[in-house]
This record gives structure tokens, sequence and C-alpha cells, in this order.
């Protein structure tokens, strides 16, 4: 009886909390573009607290993507894909499931037929983005008993980490960048392919000395639009944000803009910024170093969880598990915008993800690029979000 009454009073004590208005914080907008925003069903997620709605969430996100796999054991459109299935279970993984549940080894399973000679975890094409996922998967699922595919998945990643094997020297805007294919296979390194590669090598526990961090904080501030530490790479406002690729001049997927000297630059977006800043992190540069402050202000004057900053509704749910892991390693619990206004993101990030979640579990976008009109990968990337957002 007094655990019961001890119950009651935190379930009240909940209760009244969720009445109680926040002074710092600001309703969020509807999308202007992009898929409908759903609101949640009277009597739920406006009447009870957030964590609870968060987990419930969560839990049928998950009955998804059991759905949705099949009896082999993989995920994604046809015969499965090796990244695809890497990532769903990399989900299932850091929602609580284990190795002893019967879905995840069998995913692992198939991420282990698939090591290939070299050590890399592919079947066609991507290879360093399904083996960074792959690896991080086997770390999780059990470092012990996969110890040797783990070491040699990391041995691959390391060797094609672009450098001075490649003939690639520092003075090299691809030094230090990860990319789809070694230099010497035609491959060019991205921001993109670069944060699921360090992501692996944190969760494969590579030591902060070891030189890959060093070259990838070299290829990454090459991706930031800041003079003083981009080589004159690319050409941009001096806004703080990332780009795709400082390759050939430089490249990014939201464009150029106009410059106000005149001519054109390029224009810097969220999803990469979030991803450099993570990179940063993982690398271990100070939180006062002076191209982690340039990343954090960018954040601040485009925040927003309404769309992906500068792309809209293109890749909104990479956006959103690069944002979560960004934020979770930066460690605070609220962000202040430009205009000095408090945001706890971890609740503004669960409740943006809570309105657009479909009535099977699943979230997808209509704004289909990148694997994100099928259902699997979004709900994966919306689940390491949820869980970061604990």
């Amino acid at each position: 009886m007094r655990t019961a009454g001890i119950l009651v009073l935190i379930i009240a004590a909940g209760a009244i909390l969720s009445l109680v208005p926040c002074t710092g914080c600001r309703e969020a907008p509807a999308p202007s573009s992009g898929p409908a925003v759903k609101a949640p069903p009277p009597g739920t997620a406006a009447e009870t607290p957030l964590a609870a709605h968060r987990k419930e969430a969560i839990e049928k996100a998950v009955a998804y993507l059991l759905k949705m796999q099949s009896p082999e054991g993989t995920w994604g459109e046809g015969q499965g894909n090796v990244g695809i299935t890497a990532l769903c279970a990399q989900a299932l993984l850091e929602t609580g499931k284990t190795i002893k549940d019967e879905p995840v080894r069998k995913a692992v399973d198939v991420l282990v037929k698939h090591q290939q000679p070299d050590g890399g975890i592919y079947d066609v094409g991507l290879q360093n983005y399904t083996t960074s996922i792959a690896l991080v998967v086997l770390v999780k699922a059990d470092p012990k008993v996969y110890a040797g595919a783990i070491e040699k998945a990391t041995a691959y990643l390391k060797a094609h980490q672009l450098d001075e094997t490649e003939s690639i020297d520092k003075g090299n805007p691809w030094y230090g960048g990860a990319g789809y294919g070694s230099a010497n296979e035609g491959g060019r390194p991205d921001l993109s392919n670069e944060g699921f590669f360090l992501e692996a090598m944190k969760e494969a526990g590579v030591p902060k000395d070891d030189p890959l961090w060093a070259k990838a904080v070299l290829f990454v501030s090459r991706c930031q639009d800041r003079s003083e530490s981009n080589d004159g790479v690319f050409v941009g406002t001096d806004s703080g944000g990332m780009i795709y690729s400082p390759n050939k001049g430089g490249e990014s997927k939201a464009g150029t803009m106009d410059l106000p000297s005149g001519g054109k630059g390029l224009r810097a977006y969220a999803s990469m910024t979030y991803t450099g800043l993570k990179s940063f992190m993982y690398a271990g540069l100070n939180r006062d170093d002076p191209r982690v402050q340039a990343a954090l202000t960018w954040i601040q004057n485009h925040w927003t969880f309404d769309e992906n900053p500068e792309l809209g509704q293109q890749g909104l749910y990479y956006y959103y598990m690069v944002a979560a892991r960004a934020l979770s390693a930066w460690g605070e619990p609220v962000i202040r915008d430009d205009r000095r206004r408090e945001h706890p993101w971890k609740d503004e990030l669960t409740e943006a993800l809570l309105r657009r979640q479909k009535d099977d579990g699943s979230w997808t976008n209509e704004a289909d690029r990148w694997f994100e009109g099928y259902g699997p990968v979004p709900t994966s990337y919306a689940l390491i979000a949820l869980e970061n957002c604990r």
C-alpha cells in the first residue's frame, strides 16, 4: 500500500508540473512545407507527462520495425540492404533490445556474414556508411563475442581515411576525410560519411591520441564556413555553419547564396553543422575552441525542429538524429537561440517527433531523399533521436 501511495503522489506531481507554463519556451509553429504534422489526439500527450508519451512512441516504432523485418533478418526493399539492416539493428539496440532477442540476433548474423576479406561490412556500394553502422551494432551487441569482426572493421575504416597512404597530403582538402571509397577507387570525402566514420571510431573506443582524430578535425574544419580555419577552401559568410564537402572548391546540398560583397557563396545547413559539432566534440576539442563556438552560434541562429534549416523537409529525420547526438555530446539541457530564448532541446525534439509519428508507429518523409521515403530508415533515425532525448 505504501508503494501504491508513493506512485499516486509521483503521478499527481507530474500532472501538476505539466500544467505549469514555461516562460522561456515558445510554441513551435507548424512546418510551412513538407508532410502534414499530426497533433497528438485528445486525452494523450496533452494530458500525460511527455516522458510517458515518448515511451509509448518508442514502443510503437519498435513494433513497426519488427513487423518490417524479413524472415531472413534484413530490412530494405527487395532482397534487403546491409546498410539499412545495420541501421535498424542499431535502433533496436539503442531502445533496449539485446543480442538475446531473435530479431537483433538474426540481423547481426546478416552483418557478420557480409564481412568481406578486407574487413569491411557491405554488399554493394556505400562501404563506409554500412561498415561504420555495422561496427557500432557489433560493439553494442557484444564486444567480446564479436571482437574479431570489430577489430577487422575498425582497421578497414581507419585504412580508408584519406591521408598520406593514398598520396593525399595535409594541403589537400580531402585530407582526413572519409568517403564512398578510397582515393585510388575514385572516392571523394564528405562530412556525412565522416560523421558516420567518427561515430564508429568513438563506439569502438579508438583513443583520442590516435592520429585519425587530428586528421578528422582538419577535414571538418575545412567544411566549416569560417575563414580562419578552412584554409580558403570555399567562400561563405563566416557563419560558422558546415557544408557537405570541401571537394573542388566546396559542395553544399543547400546550394549557393548571394554574398554581400557580390558573387556567390556556399550555403551552410543544419544537418551538416550538427554533424560537424558532434565530430569536434568526439575528437576531444574544448568547448571554448573557436570552431566549436562558431558551430554552436550557427545552431543558435537557426534554431528550429520544424525543418532541417536551409534544406526544408529534406533529410529531416537524419537531421533529428545528428542534432540529438550533437546536443548530447555538447551536454547542456537548454540551448539559447539568437534572441536569448531558452529551449529545452530534449522536450522540443521529442514533441516534434511525436507530432509526426504515423498510426502504425513509423515515420516517413514525403520529401523523399536519402532513403527517407522508406519507413524503416526515418523510423530508425527517429528512434535513435528519441533515445537521446530520455
